[in-house]
């Protein structure tokens, strides 16, 4: 990159209901440089991600208010909602095969292997990022 030329950050939205999982994974890709949003449920998920759309969501499968499935449900109604790449996160064993069902690119167990989930979720935050400003098709 030349003088002069500024990257916005990549931008995740980390949804999971524990608080301690929240907040660490938020100071997580926070060092590692996204900008990260967060929420605690479906419901808060949608009404952050429709103001400030992430790049990529990193999406806990047990949820309460608005579960994971039903979250999915709403978001890809939305315009675009397709394109946003979503990482399923869960620590149940039911898990894996609901990621498959709302579409999740990704899939990890909790406890999570941060080295490989930051690089998974990077990969598809830049691609997302570059689509959106119209760098690459598809």
């Amino acid at each position: 990159m030349g003088p002069g030329i500024r990257r916005d950050p990549l931008r995740v939205l980390v949804v999971d209901d524990d608080d301690s999982t929240r907040k660490m994974l938020t100071q997580f890709f926070n060092d590692e440089g996204f900008e990260t949003l967060a929420a605690e449920n479906g419901a808060h998920a949608l009404a952050v991600a429709s103001a400030d759309e992430p790049d990529v969501i990193v999406l806990d499968m047990g949820l309460p208010v608005l579960d994971a499935s039903g979250f999915a449900r709403q978001w890809e109604r939305r315009e675009n909602a397709v394109e946003i790449p979503i990482v399923a996160i869960s620590g149940q064993p039911f898990g894996e095969a609901m990621a498959r069902e709302i579409g999740a690119v990704i899939f990890y167990d909790k406890p999570l292997d941060l080295t490989r989930l930051a690089a998974s979720v990077r990969d598809l935050a830049t691609r997302h990022a570059e689509r959106r400003r119209g760098g690459l098709k598809s």
